[in-house]
């Protein structure tokens, strides 16, 4: 999981004037008026309960993710908060396909000690298996000798299809946030600056705004800053690529001829030997329809007789994940004069 965290400077975020523009100023309430610093003090009253337990008014510029923020004003110049809003994610991902799912020679012969390699589906089928290695190239397989009279069938294994390898495309990974909407806020700090600019020329520079602001979701803005504006930072995501995978190989053509010897070292003395054509969808039989097999088992061998190589569906490559923000914080400005 990645994260992406966006300046935020809570303690920071101080009163640039107090509750209200300089020229609406009031002299101090009285009776039940409220003294936080941005209760809506108008004359000697609190006139909007919605702005009790906002933040002190903060500079606000917001534009197009693709513009740059402005610096802050001289007398404004703490950058307190930087978010975004309009989150989304920007992705892409390299192709996926599949190489050919090639042919593989039989994997061997099953000795059978049922009438036709079990043809009547006897329960718990006695059998022993009489295997090459994997992969084999169909060069001579021996082991120990099966004596002729000990077995009745011998199956001959089929081709088979070897699974498809994933191929990744040469594309990038893309996966990264991102957003339509950029925010900067801007206080004074709780520094006195040595040369202070006097309150009523503390007017906003172009593209800011005079905003109350609050963690989380409040109710209504106050009256007097109806504008409500809410920004995210502390981004995270999950974002990737699903892994490129293939699926069943299919659609091959495997065709060898399995040979089987009754002496080891594949030794082809005539009438010692015998053979069988196997494929994908063909794993004949052989036996002795008066019981045990008059020949022995000494060795095998393989070769083809065709190969064309099957394929793959691919899939995989595809977007995955997600992007969220954790905290958002929401801002009330002035309307728009």
């Amino acid at each position: 999981m990645k994260s992406l965290q966006l300046l935020v400077v809570a303690c920071s975020l101080v009163a640039l004037v107090t509750c209200g523009r300089a020229d609406e100023q009031r002299a101090p309430c009285e009776g039940a008026c409220c003294t936080a610093p941005c209760d809506p003090c108008r004359d000697g009253a609190c006139e909007d309960t919605d702005a009790l337990g906002w933040e002190p008014p903060v500079l606000l510029w917001w534009g197009d993710a693709d513009d740059p923020a402005p610096g802050c004003p001289a007398w404004a110049p703490h950058v307190v908060f930087e978010g975004i809003d309009g989150l989304s994610a920007k992705q892409s991902c390299p192709s996926c396909a599949c190489g050919p799912a090639e042919c593989k020679l039989p994997a061997g012969i099953v000795v059978w000690d049922e009438f036709m390699c079990n043809a009547h589906d006897v329960p718990d089928p006695k059998f022993t298996p009489f295997l090459a290695p994997d992969p084999w190239d169909g060069s001579c397989v021996t082991h120990p000798t099966i004596p002729a009279g000990t077995y009745s069938s011998v199956q001959y294994l089929s081709t088979t299809l070897a699974p498809c390898t994933p191929r990744t495309g040469p594309e990038p990974i893309v996966a990264e946030p991102v957003w339509a909407t950029h925010a900067r806020a801007c206080s004074a700090g709780s520094t006195p600056p040595e040369d202070p600019v006097p309150p009523a020329e503390q007017v906003p520079p172009a593209g800011f705004k005079e905003c109350l602001w609050r963690r989380g979701e409040p109710g209504p803005c106050p009256a007097h800053h109806p504008e409500r504006r809410v920004f995210h930072h502390d981004i995270e995501n999950s974002l990737g690529c699903t892994a490129c995978a293939c699926g069943e190989p299919m659609d091959g053509d495997c065709h060898a001829l399995l040979r089987r010897f009754d002496l080891p070292a594949c030794d082809m003395t005539p009438g010692k030997w015998r053979g069988n054509s196997t494929d994908l969808d063909r794993s004949p039989c052989s036996g002795s329809l008066g019981g045990t097999s008059p020949i022995s088992l000494g060795s095998i061998n393989a070769r083809w007789y065709e190969q064309h190589p099957g394929r793959c569906d691919p899939s995989g490559g595809s977007p995955s994940g997600e992007v969220w923000t954790n905290e958002q914080t929401t801002f009330c400005c002035e309307a728009t004069r």
